[in-house]
């Protein structure tokens, strides 16, 4: 598959400052299509970053112009280490039917990942999620889609797909009874309660804006297990990031946004990185494009500093827990270097002996310690149970 018929050379304008050495800056560590270097071989490479402009089936209009506007910001960071190594395609080639550009992505995330490569992408609209999770059509494993959105884009209402009810057409999905579902960060009065229970029948999970700023890190076990992240920039507050095409007032921090790309990067089944909904004409003083590069920076900082960990290696420790609320016992694994947790599920139908693992904390353990069912097994245990 030759990657160079899909995209367009990288065209940035010089910056006007650069407050780093040439070799110490972003730019000057990533390769980068340009007229006269075409992409080849990828196998050499960690991360592949691209740019989608396209904003066609978005309820507002205007992130088509993210791409550079978030280029431009991120090249003028410092790099991130000389060991990971990145490769810039540039932006996909828009046709008159924006259904190309959701098959382009579903190919190039499939080229990318059979490289074992990691892609980001820089939106565009949040249905371009839809492109990336086409590819898991035939997949055979479980698979795990994440989302940071201040509200839950089910609006069922509208069959054609927009940036406003990408969720519902993923439900939908032809492999959706092995995703393993969760959004971050959703904003009570913004999701009605109906609307939540609709959601969490399926088996899905949504983690409120207030949960996350009480414990963080409680995030991380959801994000360890993440295959997809798609970022809508409106779960940020506004007054860090006044370019979201939905802004409010409350929100994430800048900080909290980017530990959670961090905690993510780190996950060892990371394969794609989407952020979206982003209008550049919306921002003040390039606020937010500033904020999504460095999100970015510590999404690829976390991505070196992965840890691939096997829970059944001599190097963890089971715990069985008897619960008298549960037919069965509970299987918690501990990794004995990184203090890190696992559940055990027992798979069903086919996957009836096979056991599946999901990361969880060491308070879903606790909980079960004294008799207590932790949510995150219960919703897994009725979906994959």
């Amino acid at each position: 598959m030759d990657l160079n018929l899909y995209f367009n050379p990288v065209s940035l304008e010089k910056p006007h400052l650069n407050y780093l050495n040439d070799s110490e800056s972003f730019v000057h560590s990533v390769s980068i299509h340009t007229p006269d270097t075409p992409i080849s071989n990828l196998e050499n490479y960690d991360v592949a970053i691209m740019g989608i402009e396209e904003d066609r089936n978005a309820l507002v209009p205007g992130s088509a112009t993210a791409p550079d506007a978030i280029r431009k910001n991120l090249f003028l960071l410092g790099y991130v280490n000389k060991k990971t190594k990145i490769i810039d395609l540039g932006n996909l080639k828009i046709t008159s039917n924006i259904s190309d550009s959701y098959f382009a992505l579903r190919d190039v995330f499939t080229e990318i990942t059979e490289k074992n490569l990691v892609l980001i992408v820089l939106g565009g609209s949040q249905d371009l999620a839809t492109g990336i999770t086409k590819a898991f059509e035939n997949y055979s494993d479980i698979w795990s889609v994440t989302s940071l959105d201040s509200r839950l884009d089910l609006n069922s209402g509208k069959e054609i797909l927009s940036s406003g009810n990408y969720l519902s057409h993923l439900l939908k999905h032809k492999n959706s009874k092995k995703l393993n579902f969760n959004n971050i960060g959703h904003q009570v009065y913004f999701t009605p309660n109906s609307l939540l229970d609709k959601f969490e029948k399926k088996g899905q999970s949504s983690s409120r804006l207030g949960n996350i700023r009480d414990n963080i890190a409680s995030m991380e076990p959801i994000l360890r297990d993440t295959d997809v992240m798609v970022v809508d920039l409106g779960v940020v507050k506004q007054s860090e990031a006044p370019g979201a095409s939905s802004p409010s007032p409350n929100g994430l921090t800048g900080y909290e946004f980017c530990q959670l790309l961090r905690y993510a990067g780190a996950s060892s089944k990371m394969k794609a990185l989407l952020m979206s909904e982003f209008i550049p004409d919306r921002d003040i003083n390039e606020q937010s494009s500033h904020l999504i590069a460095q999100a970015i920076w510590y999404f690829i900082d976390g991505l070196s500093l992965k840890k691939v960990e096997n829970p059944h290696d001599k190097g963890c420790k089971k715990f069985i827990v008897s619960n008298s609320s549960s037919e069965q016992n509970m299987i918690f694994i501990k990794s004995n270097s990184t203090n890190r947790w696992w559940m055990e599920i027992s798979g069903k139908e086919k996957n009836k002996n096979k056991n599946l693992l999901f990361s969880c904390t060491y308070e879903d353990y606790q909980m079960a310690c004294i008799n207590e069912i932790p949510d995150r097994w219960w919703r897994l245990m009725r979906k994959f149970g």
